[in-house]
């Protein structure tokens, strides 16, 4: 029987469907405006630039609000914590709903953040609560579903909407969405642990912020601009001299933000390199597909959303199979599995050109994502599995907070070797030929994340 603080019994599975809600909503949210954009710079006589602050400015503050995720688990009580969460997110969606000029739009966009980057560990941490280890392989598979089917069906839905609504039908929607389930938790929501009030040292959370703020920036904007100036590692410099600053800190004061005793556990360690690489290869393919099928294929936004969903789906569904082996047959053979289907999947798109059949592309993605599946959720699954239950929340924001900066050197990366390969190309290649050399060089790059991460997990243990 499954009991909250006060002893009183709760349905389990109803609690696990109103947690996961809402972050599917909040994670919907970070890719449903990338469709919206064009219309949004019409609408407001905004640059492309400009526009895409939307989109980069979400992820900023997502990065953000992770390393603050453990603080705040522990500080509050889970009932309120999360409707506070999906309150702060119905008034940002609203707030951009209701928008008459740019700045209010992201603004709200903003707002959406601060609930969405808060809502996500907060979630993997009531499952880590609600599931003894030996179980939890199947609830964060549950977990990483909407991980990975939230942000992949953002595009697709997005421009299924788009067709026939403006661009603010793109907030009305997550209003409405979070309002029902702040209804829910309200009537059945309880309180899983008891809450250990601390005083939350600004200090940490402002070099944490600046810190992590400016390497998210600059890598952002590496990314997006395809270079990197000197202006730009002068701040990544910066920044890193800010990340060192917090983490001495951490090692100095009795309450820190994040705990670093979880960098002691060698199996944590490498479970967080790992599940970082997967990452990478989700995110980076996710970027780079995208652009690959317009610019090379030639396809529509909305005909490219719809042809990534499959692997949204096949990676929903094989995210609680692959839960399932780990809780059996342990963490080794289920990470080698995946990422020797990471491997084998992104050989393939060495090959794609401009008459590759796009069933083929499709179903390469759809079997890549397989791999992602079976490695992004269970690593990070294994390393908190492996912590005292004391320090679970630690290790999920530090794990969640590299991973989150992993994915955003990822993008980078693969934008910068597309944009330096096709400037390198000759005058006599076709745009075409140079985008697509770009492109499959774009892809060696995320073969070799796989690579790697096949090779680190064959140190992983086995299952005892």
């Amino acid at each position: 029987m499954n009991t909250d603080v006060k002893g009183k019994s709760y349905n389990r599975t109803l609690l696990m469907v109103i947690f996961l809600a809402g972050s599917f909503i909040g994670l919907l949210s970070e890719t449903f405006l990338n469709n919206a954009l064009v219309t949004i710079m019409d609408s407001f006589k905004i640059s492309q630039s400009v526009a895409q602050w939307l989109s980069t400015g979400f992820l900023l503050v997502v990065g953000l609000m992770i390393p603050i995720s453990s603080w705040i688990f522990n500080n509050f009580n889970t009932r309120m914590n999360y409707v506070g969460m999906l309150t702060i997110f119905f008034i940002g969606s609203l707030t951009s709903a209701l928008a008459v000029n740019f700045p209010m739009l992201l603004v709200g966009r903003l707002i959406q953040a601060i609930a969405a980057g808060s809502m996500m560990p907060f979630v993997q941490n009531i499952m880590l609560v609600m599931f003894p280890p030996e179980k939890r392989g199947m609830a964060l598979g549950l977990t990483g579903l909407v991980v990975g089917l939230g942000p992949a069906i953002g595009p697709s839905l997005a421009g299924v909407i788009l067709q026939h609504h403006s661009w603010h039908m793109l907030f009305i929607i997550p209003a409405v969405a979070s309002l029902f389930v702040i209804v829910l938790a309200l009537a059945f929501a309880r309180d899983l642990i008891h809450t250990q009030k601390s005083k939350l040292d600004w200090l940490s959370f402002l070099e944490s912020v600046v810190g992590f703020g400016l390497i998210l920036y600059v890598l952002s904007k590496v990314g997006e601009q395809g270079k990197l100036s000197i202006v730009s590692i002068l701040l990544i410099l910066f920044g890193a001299l800010m990340l060192y600053l917090f983490a001495t800190r951490q090692n100095k004061i009795n309450n820190p933000l994040v705990n670093f005793a979880v960098f002691k556990n060698g199996n944590f360690n490498l479970n967080t390199i790992l599940s970082t690489l997967s990452n990478i290869s989700l995110v980076g393919i996710e970027l780079i597909l995208p652009l690959y099928l317009q610019n090379v294929s030639k396809l529509s936004a909305l005909e490219t959303g719809l042809a990534m969903l499959p692997g949204a789906i096949t990676m929903g569904i094989c995210n609680v199979i692959a839960g399932g082996l780990y809780d059996k047959i342990g963490i080794r053979k289920v990470s080698l599995i995946g990422f020797f289907i990471l491997v084998s999947g992104t050989v393939p798109m060495m090959f794609f050109n401009s008459h590759t059949s796009m069933i083929l592309i499709v179903c390469i993605y759809a079997y890549r994502f397989i791999g992602v599946a079976f490695t992004m959720m269970n690593t990070f699954t294994d390393g908190i599995n492996g912590l005292p239950t004391e320090l679970a929340a630690d290790g999920n924001a530090a794990m969640s907070t590299l991973r989150q900066v992993g994915g955003s050197v990822g993008t980078a990366m693969s934008m910068l070797i597309v944009t330096l390969i096709v400037g390198n190309n000759t005058i006599e290649k076709t745009s075409i030929t140079a985008l697509s050399s770009g492109y499959h060089f774009a892809f060696i790059f995320m073969l070799v994340i796989a690579v790697v991460g096949f090779g680190l997990s064959l140190k992983l243990k086995q299952k005892k």
